[in-house]
Formats: C-alpha cells, sequence, structure tokens
C-alpha cells in the first residue's frame, strides 16, 4: 500500500470522513473492551497529600526518593482505568525498593465497585486569556521547554537541555532560561514529561530548585531516568515525582489533562491534551507511528488521536524534526531484521554503537545475541546506566549470564563476543571514539571486528562521526552505517505521519514545534497542502507569547527571556558571553602575556614589559615580534602616565589592550586575547602586594 493510500485508509477507518467535525463532541471511536474495562467503574479515594502548590482536588498517591514525603497543600485530581497488580521493583544501583511513583498509580484503598469513575466539573468561562510559549526548541534541536498559563495556574511541558554549539569552547549543556517563572513559582502546578530523553528532561536536576521544587509527572521508565539523574545531583530526596499512566485524567486548577500513547525510539511516550477555558491544546511530544513497533511495546493510541477530531481542538503542537523527510517513518522491525542478519552472518567480534535510549533496540539486540550465542558485553558510562534503570523497571529482559561489563571480557573468543557501546555520535570522550583512537582501557580494535553504528548522525556531528569511522578504517575493520544497510530508524514522523497526525487531529491551528525554523516551515507546508488555510499555521520562536481566547489566536509581541543559560563543569548560568569570546579568542588567536612590572614608590618601570604568549605565532617569527610588541607596551604605559600620574590599574590595563590590539592586528593581522599584569616591586625587587589582576579580573 503507498504512503497516501495507508494515510487515507486510517483516517477513513477510523474516522469515516476527512472532513471537520463541528458538531458538539460526539462519542469517541471505541476501543475493544479490556476485561478491566468491562468492570463497574469507581470513585477515586483521597489519598496522601501532594506539592504544597497544587491545585485543589482529590490528591494521589506520591513518593520522593526512597521514601513518601507528607507534604500540606492539595495535588491534582485524577482518575484512571483500574490496574492490576505490579511486582515490586528494586534500584538498579542500592538494590533498595524503587519508590511507588515507579508503578502505576495506586490508591489509599480499594475503590468502590458501586459507582461511575469520577468526571471533572466542567470549566467556568474566566476573562483572563490562555498563554503559550516555548522557553526552548524552536530553532534548535534540543532544549524542549513548553509553558501553558491560565491566569494562576501554569504548567511547563518538558524541560531538556541542548549540546553546545561548536563555537561555545568548554560548555557542556545549554538549558531554558526559567526567570519569567522567579516570581511566579507558587502558580506552577507541575512539570509533565512526554518521554526520557534528555533534550527534554536533561534541565531538570538544574532548574528544579530554581522553580521551587514543583512535582514532576511522566511515565514509569520516564521517571526512572529523571530520578538516576536527580540522585546524581542529591536531590532525590527533595523532588516529588508522580507517575501516570495514558489512561489517566488529572486536573491542575483550571487545567484538564489527559494523555495518549505514541511511539518514539524510547518506551513510555506520550503525547498530552491540555484543556484549558478558552480551547484544547495538543502537544504530541517527540513521536511517530509504527504499527508494529519492537519489543512489547504498542503502537499509538488511534483511536484516542482520532477522537479529538470531534472535541474542536484549538491547537496542535507537533514535532517537526523530519518534516522534511518523504513517506512514512520505517518500523523499528525492519531495522531488527538487518540486525539479525548481520549479527548472524559476522565470523569475529561485533561492535554495536547505538544511543542507550534506543531501549526497544537494545531488547532486540540482546534476542540476537542469545540467539547466536554470544555474550554482550557493556561499555559506557550512559549505556550502563540505562540498561539498569529499564532492566529493574521491567523494559529489558535478558538472562542474568548473557550481560557483563566489558571490563570482564578477558580471553572470550571473538565469535562469542558482541560489545555494546556508546558513541555513535562521534563524541571525543565516548567509549567508541576512544576505541578507535587506541586509548580505550578495556577495547582494543581487532583487524577481523565488525562495527555497526547503529544511528543517523544529528546536525552538527556530521564530521565527528566521519572522524571516528576513519580512525576505525586505518584499525582495518569493516564499518557498517545507516548509509550502507539499515541499522537505524528515526524516532520522529516522517512527512506522512506528520499529515496523518493532522488529519487524525483536526486542529484549527497548526503550530509546529520541536525543529530548526527551516523544518518547521515544512512542517506548516504539510498543513496548507492538507488543505489548512496559511494563516492558520503558526510559526513563532522561543519567546514569543501566544493568546487564546474562546478559540481564537493572538500573537501579543511580548517576547519572554529565553536567553542561552550555559552549564560549565558545575557551574550554571555563570559562564558570561565575555567569557565565551576570551574562549574564542584563544582558541583561534593564542593568549598574550604582558607583565609590566613597576617601582612601589616612583611608579615606574623597572624593566622592559615581560611577554609572554601561548598559541599565538610560531617561533621562528617571534623574537622580532615580541620585542616589538614589548617596547610598544613600554610606549603606552609612559604616555598613560606622563598624561595622568594617578591613573587607575583598571584605566591602565584597558588603555595597554586597546593599543596592543591596534599594533599587533596592523602588523601581523592577528588578534590575540591580551591580559596586561602590573606588578608593584619594593626596594628588594620583591612583590609588595599580590597583583589585582591575579585575583580575578584581568580586563
Amino acid at each position: 500500500m503507498s504512503d497516501d493510500k495507508l494515510t487515507k485508509w486510517l483516517a477513513e477507518k477510523l474516522l469515516g470522513t476527512h472532513e471537520r467535525k463541528t458538531s458538539a463532541a460526539p462519542a469517541p471511536v471505541p476501543a475493544p473492551p479490556s476485561p478491566a474495562a468491562q468492570k463497574p467503574a469507581a470513585t477515586q479515594p483521597s489519598v496522601a497529600a501532594a506539592h504544597p502548590r497544587a491545585p485543589q482536588g482529590h490528591k494521589p498517591a506520591s513518593h520522593s526518593g526512597s521514601q513518601q514525603r507528607h507534604q500540606s497543600g492539595n495535588a491534582p485530581a485524577r482518575s484512571h482505568s483500574p490496574h492490576g497488580p505490579r511486582p515490586a521493583a528494586h534500584h538498579p544501583s542500592s538494590g533498595r525498593p524503587l519508590p511507588r511513583h515507579h508503578n502505576a498509580p495506586q490508591g489509599a484503598a480499594a475503590r468502590s465497585q458501586s459507582q461511575p469513575s469520577a468526571k471533572p466539573a466542567p470549566f467556568t468561562k474566566t476573562s483572563g486569556a490562555t498563554r503559550i510559549f516555548a522557553l526552548g526548541g524552536l530553532d534548535e534541536v534540543g532544549r524542549n521547554c513548553m509553558v501553558f498559563e491560565h491566569e494562576k495556574d501554569i504548567l511547563i511541558v518538558d524541560m531538556g537541555f541542548q549540546f553546545p554549539e561548536q563555537d561555545m569552547l568548554g560548555i557542556d549543556y545549554i538549558i531554558p532560561d526559567v526567570s519569567y517563572l522567579d516570581d511566579k513559582k507558587d502558580r506552577i502546578r507541575g512539570i509533565l514529561l512526554t518521554h526520557g530523553h534528555l533534550d527534554h528532561v536533561g534541565a531538570i536536576p538544574y532548574i528544579i530548585e530554581r522553580l521551587g521544587f514543583p512535582t514532576i509527572y511522566g511515565t514509569k521508565l520516564t521517571l526512572g531516568i529523571v530520578e538516576r539523574k536527580l540522585e546524581e545531583f542529591g536531590l532525590s530526596k527533595r523532588v516529588k515525582l508522580q507517575s501516570f499512566v495514558a489512561e489517566d485524567h488529572l486536573r491542575f486548577g483550571q487545567w484538564d489533562v489527559d494523555f495518549f500513547r505514541v511511539n518514539h525510539s524510547i518506551p513510555d511516550a506520550v503525547g498530552i491534551i491540555l484543556k484549558s477555558p478558552n480551547g484544547t491544546f495538543v502537544h504530541t511530544g517527540d513521536f511517530k507511528f509504527d504499527l508494529s513497533p519492537a519489543g512489547d511495546q504498542r503502537p499509538a493510541e488511534f483511536d484516542k488521536i482520532a477522537a479529538l477530531s470531534h472535541q474542536n481542538v484549538t491547537a496542535l503542537f507537533s514535532d517537526s524534526t523530519n518534516a522534511l523527510r518523504p513517506g512514512h517513518t520505517m518500523s523499528e522491525r525492519e531495522v531488527a531484521k538487518t540486525l539479525n542478519e548481520i549479527i548472524g552472518g559476522a565470523e569475529g567480534r561485533i561492535i554495536i554503537a547505538a544511543f542507550s535510549s534506543l531501549i526497544a533496540r537494545i531488547q532486540q539486540i540482546m534476542d540476537m545475541a542469545l540467539k547466536y550465542r554470544r555474550k554482550v558485553y557493556i561499555t559506557g558510562r550512559s549505556m550502563m546506566e540505562t540498561l539498569e534503570v529499564a532492566k529493574v523497571l521491567g523494559y529489558l529482559k535478558y538472562p542474568k549470564d548473557l550481560v557483563h561489563d566489558a571490563a570482564r571480557m578477558g580471553k572470550v573468543h571473538d565469535r562469542d563476543t558482541l560489545i555494546l557501546t556508546t558513541g555513535s555520535q562521534g563524541e571525543d570522550a565516548s567509549a567508541l571514539a576512544r576505541m578507535a583512537a587506541g586509548t580505550h582501557q578495556m577495547v582494543r580494535i581487532k583487524k577481523n571486528d565488525l562495527v555497526v553504528l547503529s544511528s543517523s548522525p544529528i546536525i552538527g556531528n556530521e564530521r565527528s562521526v566521519a572522524k571516528v569511522t576513519n580512525n576505525l578504517c586505518r584499525l582495518g575493520v569493516k564499518v557498517i552505517d545507516n548509509k550502507m544497510m539499515d541499522v537505524h530508524t528515526s524516532g520522529h514522523a516522517n512527512q506522512e505521519d506528520l499529515k496523518l497526525m493532522i488529519t487524525l487531529v483536526k486542529p484549527k491551528y497548526l503550530i509546529p514545534v520541536h525543529g530548526e525554523y527551516f523544518m518547521r516551515q515544512g512542517h506548516k507546508e504539510l498543513g496548507h497542502q492538507l488543505g489548512m488555510p496559511q494563516n492558520q499555521g503558526i510559526l513563532v520562536e522561543n519567546g514569543d507569547v501566544m493568546e487564546f481566547k474562546n478559540g481564537e489566536i493572538r500573537v501579543t509581541g511580548e517576547k519572554i527571556p529565553t536567553d542561552y543559560v550555559l552549564v560549565d563543569g558545575l557551574g550554571t548560568g555563570d559562564t558570561s558571553n565575555q567569557v565565551i569570546i576570551d574562549r574564542q579568542g584563544m582558541s583561534e588567536n593564542g593568549v598574550l602575556v604582558v607583565l609590566l612590572s613597576l617601582d612601589k614608590k616612583t611608579n615606574k618601570l623597572i624593566r622592559d614589559p615581560d611577554i609572554i604568549s601561548r598559541g599565538f605565532i610560531y617561533m621562528s617569527e617571534s623574537d622580532e615580534v615580541i620585542s616589538k610588541i614589548s617596547r610598544e607596551a613600554k610606549d603606552i604605559y609612559n604616555k598613560c602616565i606622563s598624561k595622568k600620574a594617578d591613573m587607575k590599574r583598571g584605566e591602565l590595563k584597558n588603555m595597554l589592550k586597546v593599543g596592543l590590539e591596534k599594533m599587533i592586528h596592523r602588523m601581523i593581522e592577528r588578534r590575540p586575547l591580551i591580559l596586561p599584569i602590573i606588578a608593584e616591586l619594593d626596594k628588594d625587587g620583591g612583590l609588595s602586594k599580590a597583583p589585582p589582576s591575579l585575583h580575578g579580573d584581568e580586563h
């Protein structure tokens, strides 16, 4: 069946028509009833108190770290389908029982079987507008974070980080700017997470304290990943995590929230339906449609998504990552067929590099290793951590003796070995890059090895991936990537899947998110191809405020701060633009230190300025150039002192910098970072006091 026919068939099967329904909420397309669903529903009792800022309503059970936290206040109202008991889980590192948030939501007592499920009260129309804006994720890949605000109730969807751009030297991550929320902490009702990828959850440890520790809501696997990150920062006992399943309904003040299951490259991904008095808003999260997903995953909930067409959805915020790729996204099972062929036919060791979050693919690799009697050896910190969490929570299933740390590899026969590693994006410090460079402590590349890059390079990483591939090939190994065989598929919807989402939801406005501008522009055009007027495809930037009232949109012109907040080591937000500029200058033109030694009493130079350079000029040219710079520094200093004997040190340093920058650029057309240091010496030639510049400010 062709892509267009598949889209049409699914839409007609689920909707019966391609026309937008405007009648008042017909019944949604029913799903086959499960045995649990045939039982009488029940009311949700009140249970332990939740976050102090949570709105009025029923109170779900909640935990933080390994113990329950009881706090004053109220939690969101909640109702969900009954679920059977789930086995207790234990923490991957400590072995202690995991908090109950990792299991299905639980009440404090059995529900009454004679009463229907509690339903949210109808909204009362208010005078306020609903405000929605992105703090990140637009015109970039990563830093995904959106704010949904209605009067006194604020919900945040996702809180991810972004990897630094190539010119951001020394920066580890970029996180959202949440300064707009600084004086609104008491209005934040919760953080809703669509899935567990770090570009959607990675900023939480850096930001959660600044926001006043609002409750975090997510599915079981997502919260398992978040809790591991919080433990690294010593925050797990201070943050409240509350799990939900796709069947749950939550109420946060004037917001009603529902969920629908989607497919992605990590399990437990959901889309979110947010309803305010001014409309219904659908956030897809990262998604694709996979009718035959790998492992125990199920297809997306087409019935729920199709039912949205009858709810007059105001706006669809939809993933735009693959908006320029034609067709449907390939199923994960197709990748499994290729990997099975590769693993079954290899005679030596197999090294597979993949994202650690590709849990369904990793499960398939484990199954194939078991089938072909290969032991799996893990290397790479993020791979080991993710596998531990997924194994404990039941998302990975394999025999205990199948998987081992690479440190225990020893003298295993090559044909019995499969190495699973990180580094598919060519990161310098990754396990695969160290193998390729011959610096990995546990794995040495052999000529009969077969390396599989089960990924596609993220935009900007192409050169790094090529470098690692070149190094591997020089060592005589065979490298297979996605261009040669189907060893990877995207977790994002291609054009036909995006069109299917629009067709099923039938939103009034399409607002492409998650991607560069050209991706979002292409997504808007898909909506136009389906008959949406151009003015109903809305392209905004980070910080642009959209106001919705009674189903109508207005882009206000207000701009919320969305500056880059840079994470550098343990510091967050303390790396200024000037620091980045200085690092760029040093990387391109080197650094020049100009040391002036002064007589403490007379302020005169005791000797010619000393010049120290690093990365500035080739040694054969350096003597003459350095001598000229020293003379110029001496002349500048003497002129300054003759004009103003009591000139302040900061002003004097600035004069030296400006004068030397002009002279050096005129002489050799370079602009090194210049650091003047002024040292006052006593009569014995020793420092009378430490130069001020040695205590910090060199500028």
